[in-house]
């Protein structure tokens, strides 16, 4: 997979907190042309065991948005990969819908924004 995108200095985005079981969550969500191209997210009280798990999946998911695969595949294989994926501290509602951990939120999250 390969990218021959170069991120600018800076880009549109939009970082929502959500309330998490873990604490307050940021996910940033960058845009080109209107196109999702970036996410990064960080969770505020928790160890930096999740925050590290966090951070690779969205920078795995940031490659695969940078790359030449087809958004449609993308979304596939996000929904295949990431569907209710649980961690085991409860699940969370966030604007009245049910998630079941954080990177269930930002799979879903990113998987709505490429369903646009």
């Amino acid at each position: 997979m390969e990218s021959d995108w170069k991120r600018p200095k800076s880009i549109p985005s939009e970082t929502p907190l959500i309330k998490t079981h873990c604490g307050g969550m940021y996910l940033t969500l960058g845009f080109e042309d209107g196109k999702l191209i970036e996410v990064i997210a960080t969770i505020g009280k928790n160890g930096v065991c999740s925050n590290i798990m966090l951070d690779t999946t969205c920078k795995l998911m940031s490659i695969c948005l940078q790359s030449q695969m087809p958004r449609y595949k993308i979304c596939k294989k996000f929904k295949k990969q990431f569907g209710d994926l649980k961690c085991g501290q409860g699940k969370f509602f966030h604007e009245e819908k049910e998630y079941y951990s954080c990177v269930d939120y930002v799979a879903k999250r990113v998987i709505a924004e490429l369903a646009k």
